[in-house]
């Protein structure tokens, strides 16, 4: 459980930089959705979904909502867990 919590605590650094970036733009690399916001894009479902501790990241929440307004964000990324396992063609 040890090495779980190190790698939460480093997720959340990680987030924090994030949400520093995100503080002065709409999206990563600026007013327009890039390809740069897909790859970190993807992970933000999966960590506001699931119950762990947090820290306060406004601006990153800010980011998630307006991917969320996104039909293909909903469709191919807002899947949940239980609906991937055992699934072999994507």
């Amino acid at each position: 459980m040890s090495a779980v919590d190190a790698n939460i605590r480093r997720c959340a650094q990680h987030f924090q930089l994030l949400d520093a970036i995100l503080a002065d733009r709409r999206f990563l690399l600026d007013a327009e959705l890039s390809l740069a916001d897909s790859p970190v894009g993807t992970n933000l479902f999966r960590y506001f979904n699931f119950d762990m501790a947090r820290p306060n990241v406004p601006h990153v929440e800010r980011w998630y909502r307006s991917l969320q307004e996104r039909p293909a964000y909903r469709a191919h990324v807002m899947i949940p867990f239980g609906d991937l396992y055992g699934r072999l063609a994507y």
